[in-house]
């Protein structure tokens, strides 16, 4: 009687948790970025899946683990995995499509999913470009994904097209299902730092500077209400914003802390300033927890919103560095791009942000549609003129769905896209009147006569705390000089 009671709950028990522990992997591909972050969106979309019962959930990491196509293939093997999600940035397309390639070979029955800003941007077409993949997601996937993972591992009767944001296949159509963000962000839980231990992501962070280590990057808002022409943020995460409540991002702050011992946050919102109460919200929470902390903002905060008690109540509270779009020295390029900043705006909150003792760094574009050269040198004199400690000089890139990009295409100036030509230091695109040889010698001039002057080189000597630290500078350098 005894051993029949143990069968029948041993089944019990597999029956309750079959598929719950089917392995899910979520990849971020082979790359030639020099950044080394934690992936904080795959972060979510595995705490989504742990919300929905699954636990046998990897974030394979192939830029932080350093791994060639072979290595790859033989994780895979080992893996052996029923579901991949690829995280896709356009500038890794050939890479997703050589490993999926991989994959199919060594894991043939394995279930292929692609998601990130390029499949956002390009969710009409790229199925058909990725042929291979099984099925695609556009926006956020936090909702979509549990529920095509329940379909496909539980055999749980989920109709494909009730399934938010998914691209699939419908005999020979693709069919494109309405996407669905997440209003309430507290309801997405912390992102599974178990999976991404920041001690693990060693100094080569977003942006290429840190003041303490470990590093986390954390986000308390989605989507940003501006319209900037070249910026393809809105395509992926809408221009609603919305907020994380500040307790629910200053309890996950005071876990990484005590955790696992983060002492500097990289704030990454779109629009972290956008409501001067927030801010002061968030610095009144560091106050009151007592976290001994510095942090930053690698993507930029909105210039025109900042003012000096907002400046110095974050330096008081361990801010250190700010990085500002201020993208052109020409008031006409600034007017196209839809930025709403003056030279003289911009120039009088550089000022601000140093008088507070607090270090500016700089977004600039090289080569946006219908720039001249001089255009491009009013930049590089205006760089120089403001007083920054660094300055980032990317060539334009034509980034799928931005308002510029439609544009070139309406236009004729461009036709197919060369996907992994989309990447900072490369020339995907230049300007009528100017050639792609031309551009390449503006950006390498731009970068030299910028960072070439005693004092920008003595601050950052200063700032290099480890060897991959200045690995990754001095490949970021050669990226700048010498890759078109």
């Amino acid at each position: 009687m005894d051993l029949f009671l143990f069968a029948m709950e041993k089944k019990m028990v597999l029956s309750m948790t079959k598929g719950h522990t089917e392995k899910i992997v979520l990849v971020v591909p082979i790359s030639h970025t020099h950044y080394l972050v934690p992936p904080t969106g795959l972060g979510y979309l595995a705490t989504a899946l742990r919300q929905s019962g699954f636990t046998d959930i990897t974030i394979l990491d192939c830029v932080k683990e350093g791994l060639s196509f072979n290595g790859l293939s033989e994780r895979f093997r080992k893996l052996k995995p029923k579901i991949v999600g690829f995280q896709v940035f356009s500038y890794d397309f050939d890479s997703v499509v050589r490993s999926i390639g991989i994959l199919k070979k060594v894991c043939p029955e394995t279930t292929i999913l692609i998601g990130g800003a390029h499949v956002s941007a390009t969710s009409m077409t790229v199925l058909e470009e990725i042929e291979e993949a099984d099925y695609g997601f556009a926006g956020e996937g936090e909702i979509g994904l549990p529920m095509l993972a329940k379909h496909i591992l539980r055999d749980e009767i989920i109709p494909l097209e009730s399934i938010p944001g998914l691209i699939w296949r419908n005999g020979s159509s693709i069919c494109n299902n309405e996407r669905a963000g997440t209003e309430d962000l507290d309801s997405l839980g912390f992102q599974a730092w178990d999976l991404m231990e920041p001690v693990s992501y060693n100094g080569s962070p977003q942006g290429g500077f840190y003041k303490r280590f470990p590093i986390a990057p954390i986000s308390t808002t989605r989507g940003c209400p501006y319209l900037c022409t070249f910026c393809g943020s809105g395509v992926n995460m809408g221009h609603k914003l919305r907020f994380r409540s500040m307790d629910h991002v200053l309890d996950e702050m005071v876990m990484l802390y005590d955790d696992y011992g983060v002492r500097e946050y990289h704030i990454i919102d779109d629009m972290f300033n956008f409501h001067k109460n927030r801010v002061f919200e968030f610095c009144k929470g560091i106050r009151d927890r007592d976290l001994d902390i510095s942090y930053t903002f690698p993507n930029g905060l909105r210039l025109n919103q900042l003012d000096k008690e907002m400046l110095q109540t974050m330096k008081d509270t361990g801010a250190y560095a700010f990085t500002v779009g201020i993208e052109s020295g020409s008031q006409r390029i600034l007017d196209s791009m839809k930025k709403g900043l003056t030279l003289e705006l911009i120039e009088e909150k550089v000022n601000l942000i140093n008088s507070v003792g607090l270090e500016p760094n700089g977004f600039f574009i090289i080569g946006y549609p219908d720039e001249t050269v001089d255009d491009i040198k009013s930049t590089i004199r205006f760089a120089k003129k403001l007083k920054l400690r660094r300055a980032h000089f990317s060539n334009f890139l034509p980034l799928p769905g931005t308002e510029a990009t439609r544009k070139l295409i309406e236009n004729k100036e461009i036709e197919k896209t060369d996907w992994g030509s989309l990447f900072y230091s490369k020339v995907s695109y230049a300007p009528k009147g100017i050639t792609r040889d031309q551009l390449k010698k503006l950006q390498r001039r731009a970068f030299l006569e910028f960072h070439l002057r005693p004092h920008i080189l003595f601050w950052m000597l200063l700032e290099i705390k480890s060897i991959n630290q200045l690995k990754m500078i001095i490949m970021r350098a050669i990226d700048y000089l010498f890759k078109k």
